[in-house]
């Protein structure tokens, strides 16, 4: 399996993963966002400026996500960490586009024009298939 079937399975089948940053005193941060998109070109996510989870980003552009699926094909668990760098607006039709959890954040149609896209672009990961006992590692660097 290619990275991108890893990054669409975060999307698809698990939408909601906790993802960690680091706060301003070095303490880990954990948080259920939604992974908005996660294809070829890497995961796209979405927050508010005004979250301490922004202010986390911009200050070390770097997140650590980890999501869990369990479906008839068993339990899939996947790991990503690397980078991640602000993206335009325009992405945020994409990721707003049949995404049910915007409207319960953000039910306001000017908040959900406030929030700040961001792009995972490089990074690496493990897939673990939990029945199976498969594991497989896999890297990612999208240049634009």
């Amino acid at each position: 399996m290619e990275y991108k079937k890893y990054l669409t399975l975060l999307q698809d089948e698990i939408g909601a993963a906790v993802f960690s940053t680091v706060d301003n005193e070095g303490l880990p941060q954990a948080r259920y966002i939604n992974v908005g998109v996660g294809n070829e070109k890497g995961i796209f996510f979405m927050t508010s400026p005004k979250t301490d989870f922004y202010q986390q980003l911009e200050a070390k552009p770097e997140v650590s996500i980890t999501g869990m699926a369990k479906s008839e094909k068993g339990i899939e668990v996947i790991r990503v960490s690397g980078s991640i760098r602000k993206v335009g607006k325009e992405h945020l039709k994409e990721i707003l586009k049949d995404n049910p959890y915007v409207n319960d954040v953000y039910p306001d149609e000017a908040d959900q024009q406030s929030v700040q896209a961001f792009q995972l672009f490089k990074g690496r990961g493990k897939y673990q298939h939990l029945q199976n006992k498969s594991v497989e590692h896999f890297e990612f660097h999208v240049k634009d």
